[in-house]
């Protein structure tokens, strides 16, 4: 039985607090599954979805770790309306062998507010919950502040995505 950590976020870029996650969430796991949003649940403006795929791959490529993986999916189950935590796990299960386990990463913030989460006690029920610790404070905000700025993300993201977004333009239209 393998367990799966599923990490869905906007990756709107990808941050290095994105990356402790991982570390935090491979300790307990043995896959990671990074789960870009296609549309975000509160209308959140995001960069183009495939090109958060594209920085979400490159992001995996810098972790160097056969482990963590893209998992681009949320187009293929979207709809009109954005795609829940409920609808992605049980998307993802549909997918997977019976004897895998499925956890969904949350963070401190999301863990604090998860009854509100939609289909919250489903969730509960048929899978684990796994709450990681917020360590580094990098946040794709930040980054995207940073670019409108012209100031350096060096130290903010990985290195494939700082130089992806370095000759792309990804946010020059885009509000933090």
């Amino acid at each position: 039985m393998s367990r799966i950590a599923v990490m869905g976020s906007a990756f709107n870029p990808p941050s290095l607090g994105h990356k402790d996650v991982v570390e935090q969430a491979l300790k307990q796991c043995d896959q990671v599954w990074l789960v870009p949003a296609f549309r975000h649940a509160w209308g959140k403006k995001m960069a183009a979805y495939q090109q958060r795929c594209e920085m979400v791959d490159l992001f995996v490529q810098d972790i160097a770790d056969p482990r963590v993986s893209l998992c681009a999916i949320e187009h293929e189950i979207a709809s009109d309306k954005p795609v829940y935590s409920y609808d992605l796990l049980a998307a993802l299960q549909a997918r997977i062998q019976t004897d895998d386990q499925l956890l969904l990463v949350i963070g401190p913030d999301n863990a604090a507010s998860f009854d509100k989460f939609h289909r919250a006690a489903d969730i509960q029920q048929r899978w684990q919950l796994l709450v990681v610790k917020e360590r580094v404070s990098m946040r794709s905000t930040k980054i995207r502040t940073a670019l409108q700025q012209h100031k350096s993300i060096t130290k903010m993201t990985t290195a494939r995505v700082a130089d992806y977004l370095s000759t792309h333009p990804v946010y020059a239209e885009i509000s933090s």
